[in-house]
């Protein structure tokens, strides 16, 4: 019996590289005053929209045919950085952020797009509410409670120029995960697959 060769998947708005250079500078600046476990690369940086889990590698041209279609039809959107926050407790955090504003309502839109447009090909959808943001640092080990307050002491809106806190998105992207490597994540393009069949 053939065994299904299964590829960890999830959809995203990427991130262009010159945000994610201003990001990697950042963060190694507040690494030392933010105990958080695991910081995330610079290098893997977006905007989550749907995560797929493991599927089967042969459903990967589909789904980035579905990911081409819709944005044929979807209007570039202007997005910007917006200050820190977190997921979990107040006192241990599990997931420390940077907000994401700008043209937020279309980018609802197109996750709510991408999702009801998955779902016919068995992708369940999430049961919480979207909230966009960039994930930098997973599970708070400081020595005392994390003091949210001082959050905003900690922005890149403080210390760079507003045109690396701000950039116009047309892509979404199919991103395979490496569980073992840094960076992790990998963008898996229609262009690049659909030479492959």
């Amino acid at each position: 019996m053939n065994q299904v060769n299964l590829v960890r998947l999830f959809v995203a708005v990427p991130v262009p590289p010159e945000i994610k250079h201003a990001f990697a500078s950042w963060i190694d600046q507040i690494k030392p005053h933010l105990s958080f476990r695991k910081w995330v690369h610079p290098g893997d940086l977006h905007i989550t929209l749907q995560f797929l889990g493991d599927t089967p590698s042969g459903s990967v041209f589909r789904i980035n045919q579905v990911l081409h279609e819709i944005m044929t039809v979807t209007s570039p959107l202007s997005l910007r950085m917006e200050p820190l926050g977190f997921f979990g407790r107040s006192t241990q955090p599990s997931v420390l952020w940077a907000g994401v504003g700008g043209d937020v309502e279309g980018l609802r839109n197109l996750q709510k797009r991408v999702t009801d447009t998955l779902t016919p090909l068995g992708f369940s959808i999430e049961d919480r509410n979207f909230h966009p943001h960039l994930t930098l640092a997973r599970n708070y080990i400081g020595k005392t409670s994390f003091d949210s307050n001082k959050l905003s002491t900690f922005t890149m809106l403080n210390s760079s120029p507003e045109d690396l806190l701000s950039w116009e998105s047309n892509e979404v992207m199919l991103y395979r995960s490496h569980l073992n490597k840094r960076p992790m994540y990998e963008a898996i393009t229609f262009d690049d697959d659909s030479k492959s069949e």
